[in-house]
This record gives structure tokens, C-alpha cells and sequence, in this order.
């Protein structure tokens, strides 16, 4: 029987509003990393990736309490547009937005990242990279991680704990870490053109999920001073680092564009669009959190169960809100290591 050391509060209680972001999405990537675990080795078969969504969405419904809204859509859209799910972190007035795709780990440490939408003739990574853009959003993929196809590494472990305060005694905060679409484009591309896909190279790429959507990065002193502006500047520019990181490494391989992007036109036009792609998701990371699109103010407004239909189809939206009142509310103590046994 799996079991942990619950660090559920009780539904509706004041310490469901008061948990922290940053300890939520900890403990999400523990369970995760060891429900996946099991999966592969002792109860399986392991969760699919649409199973390990919907449940991570509804902890984080369940334990950010009122600072979380959630709306549901049509999850068959999803294959228009390489995105299970689109998350805004926000103030009311400015926010980081996040097009998100999942992607499972296998037993032995694959993902499906060369995965392409015949529908679209199109890699699902470019369509991630089209749509976000289209919404103001980053594109990142959000991987469902487990340790054993690192061959029990227990040394990567120690070094992982260099990361102070985002961390598990495990590893397990590495159950779910989040890589630029950028990065998985360029690694794809190569594939196309001969080269093997190094899923260990994203993976190590990679960055656990609540290190950068963290709102608690300071851990001195007894009470929290920063606002909620400063809660989305710093998501901000560590968003932004890991997306220069994938774009480096676009550029650097810009002429092994992947095959989807490449049957546009002539070479000079598929630079182009390469360019003007570039261009574009630097704009979405210019000048610090942006003011909300009208989608997501429109969202804020509505009703969970009635939401406007999104400008581009994806699966769910997250919106979580890090206003001051919200930021500066002292968590309550919160176990983010799932014990299994």
C-alpha cells in the first residue's frame, strides 16, 4: 500500500489559504516523482501524462485555496495547439504567463518530444511555440520526472540540494521540472537532421518547477517584506533565464530548424520566420511582468464554471493570484517531502 506523511490541510481551512506557492509545487513534484515511480516499478502500469495534469491541477486548486481560479475546457483542442494547459501567476494588473505542455518520463528516461500532430503536419513544439506567442505567454514543457533511469545517482541527489529551500531530502522536487519549448525545437531539429535525440541533455536542462515559480525566495527574517510586485518580478527574470537558455541554444543551431517550420518557404524565408520568432519571444520577456491580455482579465471576472472561450484552445488555465495582501501572508508550516513506503 503507498502511503506518506500527509501534509494535507484540511479542506477550507484557514492553513489551505495561507500555504505558499513555492511549498505547493514542491510538494506536487514529490507526489508526482513517486507516484510515477510506482507506476514503473511496483504498481503498475504508470499514470499517463493527462492523469498527472489533471490531479496536479486539482492539488493546486485544492491548496492555494482562494488565490487559485481554474477553468476546464475542451481537452480534444488540445491537438490544434501543442498546450495542455496555460498558467498566469498575477497581481490583478500584471502577470508571467506559462503555455504549458506535459510530457511524461518512461521507464527508462524518454520523453515523446519529437511528437507531431499529422492533423497540422506540424511538430507538436512549434505549434507550444505559435500559440503561447499568440497569447503573450512563454512556452515551456512541463516534465513528469522519476529517479531511477539516472541509475539511482545518488551523488545528483546531494548536488540538487545545493538549491537551499526549494529542495526534498530525496530529489524528489525533481518529480517535475519545467524546459524551454525553445530548447526541445532545437534538439528536434537536430534529430531531423540525423542526430540522435539526447533526452538526458533537456532533461538536465531542465529547472524543478517551484525554484522558478517561487513566490518565498528569501528566507531571513520572521516575516515576508516583499510584494506582490517583487513575487512576480523575481518569477519573472527566472522565467526569462530559462528561456535566453533555450533561444541560446536555438540560435546556435538555427540552420537544424525542424522539419514543420521548415517547409514554410525557401531557406531565406525559414531564417526569417526563425528571426522574427526570436523577436517575438523577446518581446514577451521585455521590460519585466507585463499587463494581463484581455483573456485573462476576462477570466478573473468569470465564473469557473461559465469562462469566455480562450483566444487559442488549450485544455485548462491556472490563474494564481500574488497580489501584496496575498504576499505577504506567513504560510503555515507545510511538510513538502511525500513519504512513500
Amino acid at each position: 500500500m503507498i502511503g506518506h506523511a500527509s501534509p494535507w490541510p484540511s479542506a477550507g481551512s484557514q492553513a489551505t489559504q495561507q500555504a505558499s506557492l513555492c511549498e505547493v509545487l514542491l510538494w506536487i513534484a514529490s507526489d508526482t516523482f513517486h507516484w510515477l515511480h510506482n507506476g514503473h516499478h511496483r504498481y503498475p502500469p504508470a499514470p499517463g501524462e493527462e492523469s498527472f495534469t489533471d490531479m496536479n491541477i486539482r492539488h493546486l486548486r485544492q491548496l492555494l485555496g482562494s488565490r487559485v481560479k481554474v477553468f476546464q475546457f475542451n481537452k480534444d483542442q488540445e491537438r490544434q495547439n501543442g498546450a495542455d494547459w496555460e498558467m498566469w501567476i498575477h497581481n490583478r494588473s500584471h502577470g508571467v504567463g506559462l503555455r504549458i505542455q506535459a510530457k511524461k518520463a518512461s521507464k527508462h528516461g524518454r520523453f515523446p518530444f519529437d511528437h507531431k500532430v499529422r492533423k497540422q503536419n506540424a511538430y507538436q513544439c512549434d505549434l507550444l511555440v505559435r500559440h503561447a506567442l499568440a497569447v503573450r505567454c512563454v512556452p515551456v514543457y512541463l516534465l513528469y520526472n522519476h529517479w531511477d533511469w539516472q541509475g539511482g545517482d545518488e551523488a545528483e541527489a546531494a548536488r540538487a540540494k545545493r538549491l537551499c529551500g526549494h529542495v526534498t531530502p530525496d530529489g524528489s522536487h525533481h518529480g517535475c521540472t519545467l524546459l524551454s519549448a525553445y530548447s526541445v525545437q532545437s534538439e528536434v531539429g537536430r534529430k531531423a537532421h540525423g542526430y540522435s535525440l539526447r533526452h538526458k541533455v533537456l532533461w538536465g536542462e531542465s529547472l524543478p518547477w517551484n525554484r522558478v515559480l517561487c513566490d518565498r525566495r528569501s528566507t531571513t527574517g520572521s516575516s515576508p517584506s516583499r510584494s506582490g510586485a517583487d513575487v512576480l518580478t523575481d518569477i519573472f527574470t527566472t522565467v526569462k533565464g530559462l528561456t535566453l537558455m533555450g533561444l541560446a541554444r536555438a540560435s546556435t543551431h538555427s540552420s537544424e530548424l525542424t522539419p514543420s517550420r521548415g517547409t514554410w518557404g525557401d531557406a531565406e524565408h525559414v531564417q526569417s520566420l526563425h528571426e522574427n520568432g526570436a523577436d517575438n519571444a523577446l518581446a514577451v520577456l521585455r521590460d519585466g511582468p507585463h499587463r494581463l491580455p484581455p483573456h485573462v482579465l476576462q477570466l478573473l471576472e468569470a465564473h469557473e464554471a461559465e469562462p469566455p472561450p480562450p483566444p487559442v484552445p488549450t485544455v485548462a488555465t491556472v490563474l494564481v493570484e500574488v497580489s501584496d495582501e496575498r504576499a505577504r501572508t506567513l504560510p503555515q508550516q507545510f511538510e513538502g517531502c511525500v513519504r512513500y513506503r
